[in-house]
């Protein structure tokens, strides 16, 4: 049970929560391990799960800097390709942008922090007009450590000049929650992307809800638990 908190920011997940952003991990892990195989590194027992970050933190225990510093630039070339391409075809997930309108209509500050690129999360960003709502979008390229780790939400934090335990952070995947659990913010989870509600529920974030309206009432309910 999450304390009774005064709640002064919502940071979103982007892709699978705010937009439905097809991005083919399956083509980018393919093209990532062809080119750690180029560099000749150990991957054995390199989980199927890992997403591209993660996969770079194992490899860098296996390789020098050097190496590392070229496959990590390789990584992130692989990823800004696929979600260049899927840039323009993403769609704006239902009730988003009433949501975030009636977040901002609370006086709540907004926040988007995401594993994606810079590029297209401009392009998303201005397809939909989201940047008429945020006030800070931290990318790839601005934080040293993304999801599942940390880093890239208490950036957030800090740019919004709040509390960790002053906001909430809503994504559709596990490593949104492990991520959010780390940075030590609220964790709201929703069933609108990668993670099903199964592996959702087992990564035990604070709260679950089953759409981007339901947030709204969900700040209500925080709002009058801590009146009590």
């Amino acid at each position: 049970m999450v304390e009774s908190l005064i709640i002064k920011a919502v940071i979103f997940d982007l892709d699978g929560t705010l937009v439905k952003f097809t991005l083919d991990f399956i083509k980018a892990r393919k093209e990532a391990i062809v080119a750690i195989r180029r560099k000749g590194i150990n991957i054995e027992n390199l989980s199927e799960k890992l997403n591209l970050y993660s996969m770079l933190k194992v490899i860098e225990e296996r390789t020098d800097a050097r190496t590392f510093s070229d496959l990590k630039k390789s990584f992130w070339d692989i990823l800004e390709k696929i979600e260049l391409r899927a840039a323009n075809e993403t769609n704006i997930q239902p009730d988003a942008l009433q949501t975030l309108a009636k977040i901002k209509n609370l006086g709540l500050k907004l926040a988007i922090v995401t594993n994606n690129g810079r590029k297209a999360t401009s392009i998303v960003s201005k397809k939909f007009g989201l940047n008429d709502f945020f006030d800070v979008i931290i990318t790839r390229e601005d934080s040293k450590e993304l999801k599942p780790d940390g880093g890239s939400i208490k950036k957030a934090i800090e740019v919004l000049g709040i509390n960790a335990k002053e906001a909430i952070y809503v994504g559709d995947s596990v490593i949104d929650i492990l991520a959010a659990k780390v940075a030590k913010v609220i964790s709201v989870a929703v069933p609108t992307g990668v993670s099903n509600i199964k592996n959702l529920v087992e990564s035990e974030p604070d709260y679950l809800i089953y759409s981007l309206r339901d947030i709204i009432a969900l700040l209500d309910s925080l709002k009058k638990e801590n009146k009590v």
